[in-house]
């Protein structure tokens, strides 16, 4: 040790209670409130100039919406695509 500077942890005694999943409805709301996020962050990076951030947001925000229709609909966005193939 040295001056005398003594690190002590003490580890977390906390416990977390298991969490109950959210309904469909409950989990497309917040998925919704992350799409509307995303589209502000969107704007941040467009600001910013960085185009690759702007592209990693949007895929991020089509996989949110995708799945927000996926959990309204009960039918999977792209069950009846073949998405084997590259376009």
């Amino acid at each position: 040790m040295a001056d005398g500077i003594e690190i002590i942890v003490e580890p977390n005694i906390r416990r977390r209670r298991g969490r109950v999943p959210l309904s469909d409805k409950k989990r497309a709301a917040v998925l919704f409130r992350m799409w509307h996020a995303m589209c502000d962050l969107i704007e941040e990076a467009e600001s910013l100039g960085d185009s690759e951030l702007v592209h990693f947001l949007a895929v991020a925000q089509l996989l949110a919406e995708e799945r927000v229709s996926t959990l309204a609909s009960g039918v999977p966005a792209f069950d009846a695509v073949d998405t084997s193939l590259p376009n």
